[in-house]
């Protein structure tokens, strides 16, 4: 028996149970007025409405790290008296379904006798199955410290991933694509 088929059919299953989480979206938007480059300190501007800390505290160390980390790398220290920036996160997350269906069967090839349908014949079966993930979304902003104003907003979504070992990659991958994606567009933008 020809395997190719087989192979091919096994990529296919495959590639369609692991869409959902491939998929991590990154979007950055800023004032283009600011210069990033002048600033020097930030602090944390708590928003009990929005932080995860009492849900998920390890989820929230995990997120507050990963964007202090970024925030040390870019030169900025952590200042509660006078930032120049404040920092907040918000995060929310959603239940999806995706629905994969999968045919097999088997024919044969049409002719010129009676076919209402124009088609050979043959046997078929198709199974439709429901995948269930949940859909997390990270907003990052950073305000003005002085005017109280809107200097950065970050947002990633992915697939949230119930192992805390990966949760903690995707977390730190998501900030690092933000990152990225900033620096790309400010450097652009000079």
């Amino acid at each position: 028996m020809d395997k190719s088929p087989q192979v091919l059919l096994t990529i296919l299953l495959l590639s369609l149970v692991a869409l959902p989480a491939a998929a991590q979206t990154v979007h950055v938007d800023y004032d283009k007025s600011v210069d990033f480059d002048s600033l020097r300190s930030f602090a944390w501007a708590e928003t009990p409405e929005t932080s995860i800390r009492g849900e998920s505290p390890l989820t929230h160390s995990r997120i507050k790290n990963a964007i202090e980390h970024h925030l040390a790398e870019a030169g900025l220290v952590e200042d509660a008296e006078q930032p120049d920036i404040y920092v907040t996160y918000h995060t929310s997350s959603r239940e999806e379904v995706t629905y994969h269906t999968s045919s097999f069967g088997a024919g044969y090839g049409g002719g010129w006798d009676y076919d209402p349908y124009w088609g050979g014949r043959g046997m078929s079966t198709s199974t439709t199955t429901a995948n269930t993930y949940e859909r997390g979304t990270l907003i990052i902003d950073l305000w003005d410290a002085k005017s109280k104003e809107m200097v950065f907003r970050g947002s990633a979504s992915a697939v949230v991933s119930p192992n805390p070992d990966k949760e903690e990659k995707q977390i730190y991958k998501a900030i690092k694509k933000m990152v990225k994606e900033f620096d790309k567009k400010y450097k652009k933008s000079r």
